[in-house]
Order: C-alpha cells, then sequence, then structure tokens
C-alpha cells in the first residue's frame, strides 16, 4: 500500500519521535520560578517592593489594604496587587501582581490581566524583588 505525502507529513508530525533526525532543536526550557523570594508571606514581599519602588520615585497604588472602620472591602476581581505612575507628566501607568514563588495568579486575576493589557497597559507577575525591580527599570527607559 503505497503511502502519499500527505499521509506521510501527518505521520510524522504525530509522532516526531519516530524521525529524530528530522526533530527541530528546541529551545531550552524556561527556568523555574525560583522556590523562595526571602518573604515569610506575600504581605511582607508587598511591603518590601512598595518601599523600593517608592524609593526610586514611583507612586504606588497598593490594592485591598483593608478599609477606615472594619467594614468590607470591595475591589474588581483579579485586579493587580500595586498600580505604579510616575510622577514625570509622561502618563506612564503600569500594575505588578506580586506572588509568592510556587502560587500562581487565579483565573479571575489572569482574566483582569488580559483585559489591562488589552487596554494598552503592562502587567507584571513578579515572584522576586528582582524581577520586580528589573521590571521597573525596563519601564523607566
Amino acid at each position: 500500500m503505497p503511502f502519499d505525502e500527505a499521509f506521510l507529513r501527518e505521520y510524522r508530525r504525530k509522532h516526531p519521535h519516530l524521525f529524530p533526525e528530522e526533530a527541530q532543536p528546541q529551545p531550552p526550557p524556561a527556568p523555574a520560578p525560583p522556590r523562595d523570594n526571602g518573604y515569610p508571606n506575600e504581605a511582607a514581599f508587598q511591603a518590601a517592593a512598595v518601599r523600593e519602588l517608592t524609593a526610586l520615585g514611583w507612586h504606588v497604588q497598593e490594592s485591598l489594604k483593608g478599609s477606615q472602620r472594619g467594614g468590607p472591602v470591595w475591589y474588581t476581581a483579579g485586579w493587580p496587587d500595586l498600580v505604579l505612575y510616575l510622577p514625570d507628566g509622561r502618563r506612564r501607568l503600569w500594575f505588578a501582581e506580586l506572588k509568592q514563588p510556587g502560587n500562581k495568579p487565579s483565573d479571575d486575576q489572569l482574566a483582569c490581566h488580559a483585559r489591562l493589557r488589552a487596554a494598552g497597559f503592562r502587567v507584571v507577575v513578579a515572584y522576586t524583588l528582582a524581577e520586580l525591580l528589573a521590571a521597573e527599570q525596563e519601564e523607566r527607559a
């Protein structure tokens, strides 16, 4: 039974392990997020991030800090932890979601991040202070 080219192409696509000579080089896997960022919890990480970014001249609006009179706090589901802007008249605004290593953004957070990105804003998910500060340097440039 002769095989036509379309069948062979599809067979190779479905079974690339049978054709190692044709395998395309794969890029190295992305590094795994760090297992420890030096902070016991996300609140401590956020406090350090706010101190560092404020010292660099950014104004930082923190999300979900509690209410003045102990009542409930309502916020858009998935809204990032930090809203950052520079008071330099250039209308620079970006968002940061802080996560402890091993955690990931929730579905609500991912949906909110996608809406913000679609509107043209930058949203960074940072697991370490170094990652956050690298994003700050890119944003400053």
